[in-house]
């Protein structure tokens, strides 16, 4: 009943197209009944009009919500309808012809309540997307005005964050508009990227359905490529890092390790203060913390430029040089082997593990999915013990060999089923997790009635002492279970940086002018027990997950990380819970 009653509850952010494409599905069924059981009539050419007006019904509302552009992005939510609008056509055609009315009658409710059916699991599970607007058929000005009106309208974090909604129109309504005048897509394009930017919300981010605009718009956005990237260390100095040995900043002086102190003329602190981390692809166009923003921005300067950039640096002879450097084409390739080192993913296996030395294991979680089918029930009952059996195998299997420590390794988690997270952290803890949601309503944060669980606590590694690695990937449902990790007071949260910051149910979609560009953002929170929205930074951008033991990063780290090729961090974490433990 809880199921059924949480269902109906996640139906109130159900776009308006879409709940009146299920309602009236489900409703034409009544027809067919009221006319075998009423109108009885003779001529059997009734039951077949009746039959086949959902298939015409379906042509017209199609033609009305098509997603220009991008066909398939709409088919694949409302076909499972006129699946149904066939089946009532044939139902319309039996019925003429055969005398037991009423058995074919609940033949086709059955199989449209299994379409039905189907198609709630679609939009509200695997897709991901609740709720879906459809902009596709505006010119650019108008769906950017749209999709601001929608997304203050249904925005799970706009009073959190404080977002000021007038001066983004006032901002980018215009260069929409001047995108639209020249019939510039790539304006228009990074128009939007940086609209998602202002919100400072990894889950508030566009994805581009066209490759070739997002291959163009990435190399306008990240910049010019001068044979080398740069990163800063906490000693506050910017270093270049990644130096092609055939470039010309090579031959000029600058090496891995070099000492950047100006860019562009200005001095490198307030050209680093003065540059936007934007990007098309990974990590996503938004860091939530400024805190993980600071730390990325070398990687992002260094790409920013015309044809020739000036860069000061201390030369190998301890003098500072200025030169200028010529681009040598996109930056996109070595962006992103700056980024992989500080947010890339260690395993692509669900619970990987393995022992480290005699008495160190290594869990490895790279997200929370682990089997779509048994992942959409879990989701919906609130609990997954194959996860859990598949957990508590691969550990005890560890503590045969004498594992009496753990590493959790959460870097580059992107995230998942809150359910999963759930399931991992009640074994490593001795207090139920609860979580609760809301929705927005009338404008106001608004608790759920049914979307709220308790997952008891397992903890029957409440006594392992317990490292979690995160890092600026650490994304979403990830964010979550190193939260509820967090929590025991067996576990460690270690990382050179926080994790991503981001834990509020993404389960909007807006399909943009043209049909190249989707929009997503979160329409669900995630409450604590006080319910509140935690985890995601507010306007001072402050994560609500701290990290206990902040890993170094040094010279010495970067030396290991982007000219060694090591796992510093795990070599870290392995050095520190043997010199603690």
């Amino acid at each position: 009943m809880t199921l059924i009653l949480k269902i109906f509850e996640a139906f109130r952010i159900i776009d308006f197209p879409t709940a009146y494409i299920m309602i009236f599905t489900g409703a034409w069924l009544l027809v067919l009944i009221a006319a075998v059981a009423f109108v009885k009539p003779k001529n059997p050419d009734v039951y077949r009009i009746l039959g086949f007006i959902p298939i015409l019904h379906f042509a017209v509302f199609y033609l009305l919500n098509y997603t220009k552009g991008y066909f398939m992005l709409g088919f694949s939510r409302y076909g499972w309808f006129l699946i149904a609008a066939f089946i009532y056509a044939l139902a319309g055609l039996i019925i003429a012809r055969k005398e037991k009315k009423v058995r074919h009658l609940v033949i086709t409710g059955v199989l449209n309540f299994i379409t039905f059916s189907l198609s709630v699991i679609y939009i509200m599970g695997i897709s991901h997307y609740a709720r879906f607007t459809n902009y596709s058929q505006m010119n650019y000005e108008q769906s950017m005005a749209a999709v601001i009106d929608e997304i203050e309208g249904h925005y799970i974090l706009s009073e959190h964050k404080q977002i000021d909604y007038d001066a983004l129109r006032a901002k980018y309504i215009p260069m929409a508009a001047e995108a639209d005048r020249n019939g510039d897509e790539e304006a228009y394009a990074e128009a939007v990227m940086n609209l998602c930017y202002e919100f400072h919300d990894g889950h508030l981010s566009a994805y581009f359905l066209d490759d070739d605009l997002r291959s163009r718009v990435n190399d306008n956005m990240l910049g010019n490529d001068y044979g080398f990237s740069m990163i800063g260390t906490d000693s506050g100095v910017t270093v270049a890092i990644l130096t092609a040995v055939d470039s010309d900043a090579y031959a000029l002086g600058i090496h891995d390790g070099t000492v950047i102190t100006g860019w562009d003329g200005t001095d490198i602190d307030e050209a680093l203060r003065n540059v936007s981390c934007v990007t098309t692809g990974w990590p996503t166009p938004s860091f939530p913390t400024s805190e993980n923003e600071d730390f990325m921005r070398p990687i992002f300067l260094a790409g920013n430029g015309g044809d020739t950039v000036k860069v000061r640096f201390i030369g190998d002879d301890g003098k500072e040089t200025e030169v200028t450097l010529e681009s040598n084409g996109s930056y996109y390739n070595r962006f992103m082997a700056a980024m992989k080192p500080v947010t890339g993913k260690r395993c692509d296996e669900f619970a990987y593990c393995e022992m480290l030395d005699d008495r160190c294991g290594y869990l490895c979680i790279p997200e929370e999915e682990y089997d779509t089918s048994g992942d959409i029930i879990a989701a919906l009952t609130d609990d997954y013990p194959a996860v859990k059996e598949l957990l508590i195998s691969r550990i005890d299997q560890m503590r045969a060999q004498g594992m009496d420590r753990l590493i959790i390794d959460l870097r580059d988690n992107d995230g998942g089923l809150d359910v999963i997270s759930a399931a991992v952290a009640s074994l490593f803890t001795t207090e139920e997790i609860r979580t609760y949601s809301g929705f927005i309503s009338g404008g106001k944060l608004v608790e759920t009635k049914y979307w709220k669980w308790t997952v008891p606590a397992d903890g029957r590694y409440a006594d392992i002492p317990v490292v979690v690695l995160v890092n600026a990937g650490t994304a979403s449902a990830g964010d979550i279970l190193t939260y509820n990790l967090s929590t025991c007071p067996n576990v460690t949260v270690m990382g050179i940086t926080t994790s991503w910051g981001c834990a509020q149910g993404v389960a909007q979609t807006c399909l943009l002018s043209g049909g190249s560009i989707r929009l997503r953002y979160s329409i669900m929170a995630t409450l604590d027990e006080d319910r509140n929205i935690y985890i995601d930074p507010g306007p001072d951008r402050v994560s609500g997950i701290t990290l206990d033991e902040r890993i170094p990063f040094d010279m010495d780290a970067v030396n290991k990380m982007y000219v060694q090729g090591q796992d510093y961090e795990l070599e870290y974490a392995l050095e520190w819970i043997e010199r603690e433990e």
